[in-house]
């Protein structure tokens, strides 16, 4: 599954809201919950952020927050935050030029021994800590910030099950097989079904266009209220 995203700004896990800045993996019908690890690769040049948190829309106030490349790419910071607790605990491994503007990089980041986190890059582990008293992490999201933009491949096994799955408000701005018109979503998806380069589709519902999203392609999203994005899941 590629994704992408976009700078956002000078926030820190702290930020009021944070989880709205991120990109859910929910979304995308990938729950890395459930292995309890995630492989993926990224192409940034700084500040590349997983948050793993005990919610699966990521809104909760227990959180883990992995920042791969920051200290402008010297460092990887770990900072949790746990409901109760006003102090931020915040760690820091050495990682020098662990992103690559141009390049991608392959990571695995791991949590299935209990309170175990560990993550791998090419050169090996470069981060490993154990929480004593574990967040039981239910949902995962992504992130670029401090400047950066960034690419994401993240390894999906998932087959369609024949549904369609998304949020009210998103437009996928990706490449567009053919635009026709439907009376609903419902119609417009299952145009979809009965292609195979078919990802899922867009739906207007002021105009009741219905337009048909190609896959093989970078997941680009943007937020417009009369919009609906959907892709097989």
């Amino acid at each position: 599954m590629w994704i992408k995203t976009e700078n956002s700004g000078y926030i820190t896990v702290q930020t009021p809201n944070i989880s709205n800045y991120y990109t859910s993996l929910s979304t995308f019908q990938i729950f890395p919950a459930a292995s309890r690890s995630i492989k993926f690769r990224i192409k940034a040049c700084s500040n590349a952020f997983v948050l793993l948190s005990a919610a699966i829309n990521l809104d909760s106030p227990d959180v883990y927050e992995i920042c791969i490349g920051g200290g402008s790419n010297t460092v990887i910071f770990l900072r949790i935050l746990r409901k109760g607790f006003n102090e931020l605990e915040d760690y820091e491994f050495d990682a020098p030029e662990i992103l690559n503007c141009s390049q991608y990089k392959t990571f695995v980041l791991d949590w299935r021994i209990s309170g175990r986190i560990t993550l791998m890059a090419e050169t090996g582990i470069v981060m490993d800590w154990t929480d004593t008293s574990p967040i039981p992490i239910q949902g995962v999201g992504i992130m670029t910030a401090w400047g950066s933009d960034g690419m994401w491949i993240v390894e999906h096994f998932s087959q369609s099950t024949g549904f369609y799955c998304g949020e009210p408000g998103t437009y996928g701005n990706m490449t567009i097989l053919s635009t026709i018109k439907k009376r609903n979503i419902v119609t417009c998806a299952f145009e979809c079904s009965f292609r195979n380069g078919c990802l899922g589709v867009n739906f207007n519902l002021k105009t009741e266009e219905c337009q048909i999203t190609a896959g093989g392609q970078q997941i680009m999203k943007a937020y417009v209220q009369e919009w609906q994005f959907y892709i097989k899941c």
